[in-house]
């Protein structure tokens, strides 16, 4: 069965919003549909489970491109159907993708890994009572998925010096990458 073919098996929905269902669930258990997800499925359209797991794998391939190569429009998704496909399917489908568009595409940015961010910093300069050596104190607001982490570092002359230096180098990099 191709991905398109396995879409007819959508033409026995009970209704547009079985359909819209079987769509938000294709992208939501990508990873592993569940036997109750399944069940659920083959019953309402009447087919086996393997040919319910074959439509839910290719409606995620399909949503999964949409998102992935960033087609929003309605005629664009409309262009990826075959031509001899059943045209009001692909109207319906092509209208479900585009309202579910906007949730698929802040799911994945919630679950993307990143690198953590900067969000603040601040520093003071005093000098150190026991040794009268001049410090800075920096405290960096670190920020990822999980939250916002405080990290502060005693930088005395010569590590300053040599993490200025650094980020001297750094910045003279990013300009050769920007000109």
């Amino acid at each position: 069965m191709t991905e398109f073919t396995s879409f007819n098996l959508l033409l026995k929905a009970k209704s547009k919003d079985f359909v819209k269902k079987i769509c938000h669930e294709s992208m939501n258990e990508h990873d592993s549909y569940s036997g109750e997800t399944l069940d659920a499925i083959a019953t309402t359209l009447d087919c086996s489970g393997q040919e319910t797991e074959t439509l839910l794998n290719s409606l995620c391939g399909f949503n999964s491109k949409i998102v992935q190569n960033n087609i929003a429009s309605p005629e664009e998704i409309m262009s990826l159907f075959p031509e001899d496909f059943h045209k009001s399917l692909a109207c319906l489908l092509t209208k479900i993708i585009v309202e579910l568009l906007p949730f698929w595409r802040q799911q994945i940015a919630e679950n993307q890994v990143s690198l953590p961010k900067l969000a603040a910093f601040s520093w003071t300069v005093s000098t150190e009572q026991d040794t009268n050596t001049p410090l800075c104190f920096l405290n960096l607001n670190i920020k990822d998925t999980s939250g916002t982490e405080s990290v502060n570092a005693h930088l005395s002359k010569d590590s300053l010096a040599s993490l200025l230096s650094g980020l001297k180098q750094i910045k003279s990099q990013i300009n050769q990458l920007t000109s």
